[in-house]
């Protein structure tokens, strides 16, 4: 378990299983950003077909095996694949275990949407593909199932590039389709019409609440050009198609988390590229067509790094609001390892005639594998003298990984490309041409991507994982109902600890692992990556506060508890936990206040999560919101900025601010909020809970409207008396979402029903008359 897997995929998971466990559909979660929406975020995978592992399984044996069951089911689909266009079962194999195998897949493992997606992608090509060969509406039908479930997966991108370059297909099927008798253009857009018409339809249940959440996210506008082209890929970065972690951002910790590299490694070997030459000198129209999709898959990659990026990025649709470039590789992996597989049928195809230029050929190869051997031996004998050569050149640690490390990886390339060669050369002999030498090829091919990629991964114990740390300790031991707030500069600063505090995790002590799921703890803040626009500008105000003091947005939002490195001088905050003792002796606490270890400050002016406020004030704009926020002066507890001003209850008239009336959190649920409300007069109940579509509210069993209040938030108005309020959330993009669903799923399902009858009739009626 490592780097995204312990921020954003298992902590969701976590909290939703025990959800669904507890026979609550996990539609919010109330952990991060004041309450945001979990289902429509995508990355949990609550519809995903694998997710039900979790259910039936202890929580870390279902998470392993999903990953698992992704790396086999990748091969898999990539075998039939190459089958289904024609290639023979070795050549299949080759396939198949050079996409599972692929530097690429052992570097998303940890990024876990995009692997679950990319699962999909061979399986997707090979259906649709087929829908448009044999002019199959049921099929294209299963392709719409096939890209749903890649879609669930959570990888935008992948169905982004897949069901685009699906569309290039579909105009241009000689790109890679055999010269067989296809349908005319018409019944090939009628075909991709149904696809598409096919998975809007199963996804609708999943894609209504995203497209709901993309709208009032932070990408909703598009990104900058900066943030689309982050973690583009550099053209020297394509060495590592040979060399894997050429600069040791994968197997160095520090580096890995200082530049937090998207992909540690795309090693495919040099025998990928060996193969994939014969196909593309032998494979005709077909080969040609593959290797375009190739160029344009890694020049999508190259991101930012490319003359044609900005104009895509002003021009394509949906384009501004990707971000990662590099993510656009999972095709040109899947391309070369389809084209390895081929290039090995190819191989054998060229040895089926002897004549002088197939000796040739075969000779060239054997020279390749002599000079790789020769190569493999002047590095091995000269070993030191190269490697201090090269690290007098430059080529060594920090810039690049340890000279010593590389140069192993580059011997290694020398000697399974040299056996690899050699094998090829000796199954051209008719001596050799033996089913065991098959074997053989087959086996150097994967075991060059297996050592390669060996041990490009971390591990964890998952119950020291669950541990709680010291900090987290002292929040969970606080009965009351509050929330916390990680300081962003104390989450994102790296702390070496002193030698004589090991066993300290201190992405626990800061609260950045498992933050919800069992440890239940509720944070202004969190992790995601499609949080509320709103919730955006409201918390950039308090991170670019010069105090914590100088707003009252933390007291706003609940937040009791501030994890800070920085010393926090102010009369409302108070030192009150750390996990390593706090001095007793007034210099020594202060020596330790401003020291860099992780600190737990209490907040003295915190205001309850629900409470009334008499007054009320209307705002209408963003620049007077940010001023009204910033100002230290507004007082939430006397009055509530309001979008618009309330039916039968005037802004803007002072009212005097009475003893504080008491509301009650009654039930306090994911979906769902009950209070009581004793209120002398009519006010307005404001509640530290994001606004957010879908939220509705009942007053003694009467629903009423919720008024966005302090920008974010919401508020009611209550008439004096008891009151019992509930708020419960009940999306109708959810509804909508899964009606849609249910009737496509009955569409496609009367559909296949009258195929089979239609099939069966005539054998009944043969049946029938022989009586």
């Amino acid at each position: 378990m490592e780097r995204d897997l312990i921020y954003f995929f298992i902590p969701p998971r976590e909290f939703w299983v025990e959800e669904v466990k507890n026979f609550i559909f996990p539609l919010w979660n109330p952990y991060y950003f004041n309450g945001h929406p979990l289902f429509a975020t995508l990355q949990p995978g609550v519809l995903y077909p694998f997710s039900f592992l979790f259910l039936i399984l202890p929580f870390d044996w279902a998470f392993n095996l999903n990953i698992e069951l992704h790396f086999i089911l990748s091969g898999l689909f990539t075998y039939y694949l190459a089958r289904g266009i024609k290639a023979s079962q070795g050549a299949s194999i080759i396939s198949g275990m050079a996409f599972m195998l692929s530097g690429y897949l052992i570097s998303v493992h940890n990024l876990l949407s995009t692997l679950l997606s990319v699962t999909w992608v061979p399986l997707f090509f090979l259906v649709y593909f087929s829908a448009l060969k044999k002019n199959s509406l049921g099929l294209a039908l299963i392709s719409g199932l096939v890209g749903t479930f890649m879609f669930l997966g959570g990888g935008v991108e992948v169905s982004y590039l897949t069901f685009g370059i699906t569309f290039v297909i579909t105009l241009l099927p000689e790109l890679i389709l055999e010269k067989e008798m296809l349908p005319d253009i018409k019944r090939r857009l009628f075909l991709y019409l149904v696809f598409c018409l096919t998975f809007f339809g199963l996804s609708a249940v999943q894609l209504i609440p995203f497209m709901e959440l993309s709208q009032l996210s932070i990408r909703s506008e598009g990104l900058t050009y900066k943030q689309a082209g982050t973690w583009s890929m550099h053209p020297f970065d394509l060495v590592e198609f040979f060399i894997p972690d050429q600069y040791g951002m994968a197997t160095d910790p520090q580096k890995y988390w200082k530049y937090e590299n998207w992909l540690k490694t795309i090693y495919m070997g040099a025998a990928s590229f060996i193969l994939a030459v014969f196909y593309v000198r032998f494979g005709g129209q077909r080969a040609k067509g593959l290797l375009l999709l190739f160029f344009i898959s890694v020049g999508f990659a190259l991101g930012s790094n490319t003359l044609f990026h900005h104009f895509l990025f002003d021009y394509l649709p949906f384009f501004n609001k990707l971000r990662y470039p590099v993510k656009f590789i999972f095709l040109a992996i899947l391309i070369l390892s389809l084209a390895a597989g081929l290039g090995y049928d190819y191989f054998k195809k060229q040895l089926e005639g002897n004549d002088s230029q197939n000796q040739k050929k075969m000779n060239s190869i054997l020279t390749l594998g002599f000079l790789f051997m020769i190569a493999f031996g002047v590095l091995s004998l000269f070993n030191d003298p190269i490697v201090t050569y090269l690290k007098g050149k430059g080529w060594d640690y920090p810039e690049y990984n340890h000279t010593a490390l590389n140069l192993l990886n580059i011997k290694r390339l020398f000697a399974f490309t040299s056996l690899f060669c050699l094998s090829l050369f000796l199954y051209s002999k008719p001596v050799f041409k033996k089913p065991f030498m098959l074997v053989l090829i087959v086996s150097i091919f994967g075991l060059d991507l297996f050592y390669a990629n060996w041990n490009f991964y971390g591990k964890m114990n998952y119950k020291k994982y669950q541990e709680l740390g010291e900090n987290p300790k002292f929040i969970k031991s606080d009965p009351e109902f509050f929330r916390i707030y990680v300081d962003f500069k104390t989450r994102k600063r790296e702390v070496k600890e002193k030698s004589g505090l090991k066993g300290i995790d201190l992405r626990k002590e800061k609260f950045l692992q498992s933050h919800i799921g069992k440890q239940q703890i509720m944070n202004a803040d969190g992790v995601g990556v499609t949080e509320q626009k709103r919730f955006q500008n409201m918390i950039n105000v308090v991170k670019i506060a010069p105090n914590k003091d100088s707003t009252q947005l933390l007291n706003l939002m609940n937040v009791k508890y501030v994890i800070s490195m920085k010393h926090i001088a102010s009369p409302d905050y108070e030192l009150v936990h750390s996990y390593i003792p706090i001095p007793k002796d007034p210099e020594e606490r202060k020596k330790f206040e401003n020291s860099t270890h992780v600190k737990i400050y209490e907040n003295k002016k915190v205001i309850p999560r629900a409470f009334l406020v008499p007054n009320c004030r209307v705002i209408t704009s963003d620049k007077q919101y940010n001023d009204v926020l910033q100002s230290k002066i507004f007082d939430p507890t006397r009055v509530v900025l309001l979008d618009v001003e309330p039916k039968g209850f005037p802004c803007g008239e002072e009212k005097n601010l009475e003893i504080l009336n008491p509301v009650t959190i009654d039930s306090y649920k994911s979906n769902s909020v009950e209070l009581s409300v004793d209120s002398s007069k009519r006010q307005l109940l404001f509640m530290s809970e994001s606004f957010y579509p879908g939220w509705k509210v009942y007053v003694n069993g009467e629903e009423k409207e919720i008024l966005r209040a302090n920008y974010l938030f919401r508020a009611i108005v209550v008439e004096p008396g008891k009151h019992s309020v509930r708020f419960e959330y009940d999306p109708f993009s959810f509804k909508l979402g899964l009606a849609i669903t249910i009737l496509t799923i009955l569409l496609c399902g009367i559909y296949f029903i009258r195929r089979s009858l239609r099939r069966v009739a005539p054998v009944e009626k043969f049946s029938l008359a022989n009586k």
